[in-house]
């Protein structure tokens, strides 16, 4: 298999993998710092933006937890699944810049969209909800969600094209022959 031209966004999902395991690490050994973190950010910010509800602040650092697991996952699952893509890509001997879009676009998808939800939680308690940091960075989450959709329409595509309506070529159809002889 070649990986010229998949390399680049195989390197991006490798990234994000080794990023979301980091954060897992981190998480084993400083859980409690992540959410002391949180709770010190949303104490900074208790009366201006939670109207000194301490019951509000501790909700928005509870759910700030929560977006660093979904950080974690989402980069881990979403760059084996962007490794898969390129791989197929690539087995299948796409065109060159079929495989490149398809394995950038998935492993920069990957890659930002665990980034996002880091961002994310970070932001959240000092901001005092966490819509307000979603919004704050809301087109991180749509351009690596959107490359990563898109990443993933051209692979079904582009693999419903090769299996259902392209003819196999005189190359193929000789090795066929040869396998069944």
């Amino acid at each position: 298999m070649n990986f010229t031209h998949i390399k680049y966004g195989l390197a991006l999902a490798m990234i994000a993998i080794l990023f979301g395991g980091a954060m897992g690490l981190g998480f084993g050994c400083c859980e409690d710092s992540f959410k002391d973190t949180f709770k010190e950010n949303a104490a900074a910010a208790l009366a201006e933006k939670y109207n000194g509800d301490q019951s509000l602040a501790d909700k928005v650092s509870k759910k700030a937890w929560v977006y660093m697991k979904r950080a974690h996952l989402h980069s881990q699952t979403m760059g084996v699944i962007s490794i898969v893509f390129s791989l197929v890509a690539a087995g299948l001997t796409f065109t060159p810049k079929l495989q490149m879009g398809i394995s950038i676009l998935s492993g920069f998808g990957s890659l930002g969209y665990g980034f996002f939800w880091l961002i994310a939680g970070f932001l959240a308690p000092r901001m005092g909800s966490t819509g307000a940091a979603k919004e704050a960075i809301g087109l991180l989450a749509q351009v690596s969600a959107a490359s990563f959709y898109i990443a993933a329409l051209a692979l079904f595509c582009a693999l419903a094209f090769k299996v259902f309506r392209q003819k196999p070529t005189d190359a193929e159809n000789q090795r066929i022959l040869k396998i069944n002889h």
